[in-house]
Parts: C-alpha cells; sequence; structure tokens
C-alpha cells in the first residue's frame, strides 16, 4: 500500500483498469491546496474524455454509457470527508450541453 502525503489537503486519484494487471488500477494525478482546484482536475478528466469522442456523432446517451464503461473515474481524496465531485450529474449535464441528443 502506498503512503500518502498529507501535505496538501486535496489528491485527485483516478481509477482506469486498463492497464497491465500486475499494476494499480489507481493513479495520482495531483495534489491541491483547495477543494475547487481538485474538483476542477475531477472535471478536466472528464473533459478529455469526451474530446477524444467529439468527432463521432453520438448521441448523450451513448457518450455516457461509453464513459461509464471505458472512461478513468476520478476521485478526490481529502481532509473533508464530503462528496466534493459528483461524477455522474457532471458527466451527464456535459454530455446534454454538448447537444447529441
Amino acid at each position: 500500500m502506498e503512503e500518502v502525503d498529507l501535505s496538501k489537503p486535496f489528491s485527485v486519484d483516478i481509477f482506469r483498469d486498463d492497464g497491465p494487471i500486475d499494476q494499480s488500477p489507481w493513479l495520482c494525478i495531483g495534489e491541491f491546496d483547495a477543494k475547487e482546484d481538485a474538483i476542477e482536475a475531477c472535471k478536466r478528466v472528464v473533459e478529455d474524455f469526451l474530446r477524444k469522442c467529439e468527432s463521432q456523432s453520438e448521441s448523450a446517451n451513448t457518450l455516457i454509457f461509453n464513459y461509464l464503461n471505458y472512461g478513468p473515474v476520478p476521485c478526490i481524496n481529502g481532509t473533508e470527508n464530503l462528496t466534493t465531485f459528483e461524477l455522474y450529474e457532471y458527466l451527464n449535464r456535459r454530455c446534454l450541453e454538448l447537444g447529441r441528443q
């Protein structure tokens, strides 16, 4: 098990299960002083995946399905035990905003 550096109150990890079987599926992508910065990092993870799908004419439901099955899952670890980033809410809203219905 990895040691957690608590020098900053928030860290963002992503879960990806497409890597080698002998490596952890969790990857730390950054540590942040502010909760808002950690939330923005999570949003960027979602946006990066959706940007890769821009050239495809997929419906919002298909984008959501593809993300939930193949996309990385961001998670905020921090000093506050609060819900800080609602992945499903953000994903649904962004896919609908992209206008692919």
